[in-house]
């Protein structure tokens, strides 16, 4: 076993002391090479943001006021039509969560906060949007609710109140705030400002008759409103209609 003996006024360094220095600056080369690998890693890990499946609703309407029932598909039109510029949610088509819609809900046309999450559940989606909407001395009340398919996690509400057209302009919002609830991608930009609800009148009555949730349904029968929207906007058109009842739907 090689022994070290330091003589004294030695400048020549020892050789066990040479082979220490030499262990400890290859020890730390290792080390800033690990973490510079581990950094560059981690950096080029990118997590995909999570998807969220969602099924929208038919609103509640109060019960024998015939003039608000066709506001009860203002909330899957605007939504709809929001909902093309959130990245993450994955919007079941209407066309077919309605005849799920319609079992949960029953001959009332209303929606509970458990016949919500339980049509999310039978759709596979983890949330669900209902509202409803009532009047009052002003115009009218919408409430929004995102409920949740499984127990355990935060419904999220959102309400407005005033003129029709002005609680509608708001719907964009409650989309949007739902967005930051989840930490999801926010909505991107809107390209062109939504049109006044009380103009989406005649669409909502066809939705109406095409499933029959007020009205006996009729389906297939809305061929001008579906090409007249298809136009304008193709996607909204597909997600609102069955496209095999309609041949302006069919990709091209």
């Amino acid at each position: 076993m090689e022994t070290c003996v330091r003589k004294p006024f030695c400048r020549r360094m020892p050789s066990c002391v040479r082979g220490g220095l030499v262990l400890i600056a290859v020890a730390a080369l290792s080390i800033f090479f690990l973490q510079s690998a581990c950094s560059k890693k981690s950096k080029a890990q990118v997590v995909a943001p999570s998807e969220v499946r969602i099924v929208l609703l038919p609103l509640n309407t109060p019960a024998g006021d015939q003039d608000l029932r066709w506001t009860a598909m203002l909330g899957p039109i605007v939504m709809g039509k929001v909902a093309q510029r959130a990245r993450d949610l994955k919007v079941v088509p209407f066309w077919e969560s309605m005849p799920t819609a319609i079992d949960a809900a029953g001959v009332t046309r209303t929606f509970t906060q458990e016949t919500a999450s339980s049509a999310a559940a039978w759709l596979s989606a983890k949330w669900s949007c209902m509202g409803d909407i009532t009047r009052t001395k002003t115009g009218v009340r919408m409430m929004i609710e995102f409920m949740p398919a499984k127990t355990g996690t935060v419904p999220f509400r959102f309400t407005k109140s005033g003129k029709m057209d002005e609680v509608g302009a708001k719907l964009p919002d409650a989309l949007s705030q739902f967005a930051y609830y989840l930490t999801i991608r926010p909505l991107e930009s809107a390209q062109k400002k939504l049109p006044p609800v009380s103009s989406l009148k005649k669409l909502a009555e066809a939705l109406d008759l095409e499933y029959g949730w007020f009205v006996e349904a009729n389906p297939g029968k809305a061929q001008a409103v579906v090409s007249e929207l298809a136009g304008s906007d193709p996607e909204l058109a597909r997600f609102l209609f069955n496209p095999s009842l309609y041949p302006a739907l069919k990709a091209k």
